[in-house]
């Protein structure tokens, strides 16, 4: 095929030229006075007859060599189409083999992840378990149970600073829309870890601050009353440790440390 190709470019090439060359030369020959010039007369009709000699010659030459070239060209053509057709099918197989996955497959991926969290977590490879929550994050960046999960890293690593910063940045987040129930669970738990944080921290009154902002959103969470009454009994504030007693044992009256902390707070100084 390309020894046909170089051929023709040339030839194409020079009947463009010579194109040029006669288009070029008739304003010229319109333009000029062949009367005026004496010596031009006898010539004129001789030169006339020559230009349209010139002129038919080539438009019979043009045909000649589309005729000839014709099946060339259009080889050229349908060669070029298929090959362009080649590399368009080349990339959508691509494209299929990069597609986004679907909504399905992310969410079984984030599953799977979660689970290998979770289980290094008990393994105490807490940062393989780090690693892992992030990775859900960057696939789901409003996945609360890796937050969680991170928060629970952290606190094992005594890495209290960037427990309490996970945890603001959860309760920002939900704060946004913590209209459905199970957003009011996760902002309150939330509330309860940084609660705990601070309580880690000794920052003792801003984890009374986060543990109360708990019980207001779920008053007869068990681990939430257990918490506050912890920290209430820190301050030694009996009447708020005897109020939360009561609501602890109506939430959990099962709760077998019961007696014990009613026996502290009863050891408390009014």
């Amino acid at each position: 095929m390309i020894y046909y190709i170089i051929p023709t470019i040339i030839i194409i090439v020079s009947l463009a030229v010579l194109l040029f060359l006669v288009i070029k030369k008739f304003p010229k020959l319109a333009t000029i006075n062949i009367e005026s010039i004496p010596q031009e007369r006898e010539s004129k009709v001789k030169n006339r007859i020559m230009l349209d000699r010139l002129y038919r010659k080539f438009v019979s030459l043009k045909k000649i060599i589309a005729s000839i070239f014709r099946p060339i060209t259009e080889a050229i053509i349908s060669g070029f189409s298929g090959f362009y057709q080649t590399i368009i099918n080349l990339e959508r197989k691509a494209d299929q083999n990069n597609r986004p996955l679907k909504s399905v497959e992310v969410k079984q991926e984030i599953n799977d992840i979660l689970l290998e969290a979770e289980k290094l977590y008990s393994q105490n490879e807490l940062n393989k378990a780090e690693e892992n929550y992030i990775k859900v994050i960057n696939l789901d960046p409003k996945n609360f149970a890796a937050y969680e999960g991170l928060v629970a890293v952290y606190k094992a690593n005594r890495d209290y600073k960037k427990a309490r910063e996970t945890s603001k940045y959860c309760i920002k987040l939900l704060n946004k829309d913590a209209s459905a129930t199970d957003e009011k669970h996760r902002l309150a738990s939330c509330y309860a870890d940084l609660g705990e944080i601070y309580q880690l921290e000794d920052k003792i009154k801003l984890a009374l601050t986060n543990s109360n902002k708990a019980i207001e959103l779920e008053p007869s969470n068990p681990r939430f009353l257990d918490f506050l009454l912890k920290i209430s009994i820190m301050l030694k504030n009996k009447e708020l440790a005897l109020k939360t007693f009561k609501a602890l044992k109506e939430a959990d009256p099962e709760n077998q440390k019961l007696e014990e902390i009613k026996e502290e707070i009863n050891n408390l100084p009014t």
